[in-house]
């Protein structure tokens, strides 16, 4: 792949990560709500679950996904739950929303190990992820591309949606 076709790749990736969605909306919340560690972990996971779905597209796995409808629809329940759940949690939040300063010694590692649960399943549950990726591989993947060059592929969607998100976070 020449070096236009990456920056395009660079490019298409940071605006997607900064579009405003449930993503940042979950960072937000969970940064404010439970402090930074809370949102870096959120940020971590959900980096390591475009990381996947970056890989799995650039290596074919969406074309069989858009094959099969049953497939499409359990990816579009299982994401409409993990949204459902994350709107009603914040709903029903027994603390509210402050601004103040959160004691880092009293945020634990049950609440980044959830917050990283909670990043990696919202980008891996939406199915706009994968459709997102699909749009943007369908014209850079072709058949007989490097094992390497799919993996950097997916590693600069990582890197790139990490990297946003910690800074939000922080």
């Amino acid at each position: 792949m020449d070096i236009v076709s990456w920056f395009q790749l660079v490019l298409v990736c940071f605006l997607g990560a900064i579009s405003p969605g449930p993503s940042l909306a979950l960072v937000i919340s969970n940064t404010v709500t439970g402090g930074r560690i809370h949102g870096v972990s959120t940020s971590l996971g959900h980096g390591f679950g475009i990381g996947c779905w970056a890989l799995l597209t650039a290596v074919g796995i969406a074309e069989a996904m858009a094959a099969s409808t049953t497939i499409l629809a359990t990816s579009r329940l299982l994401g409409g739950c993990i949204l459902a759940y994350i709107g009603l949690r914040t709903m029903f939040a027994k603390n509210s929303l402050s601004f103040g300063h959160v004691d880092q010694r009293s945020v634990g590692s049950g609440i980044a190990l959830r917050g990283a649960i909670e990043g990696f399943l919202v980008a891996l549950l939406n199915p706009k992820v994968a459709i997102f990726f699909l749009a943007i591989f369908s014209h850079m993947v072709y058949s007989d591309i490097l094992w390497v060059e799919t993996s950097l592929m997916g590693l600069t969607a990582a890197l790139i949606d990490t990297v946003w998100y910690l800074s939000v976070a922080l």
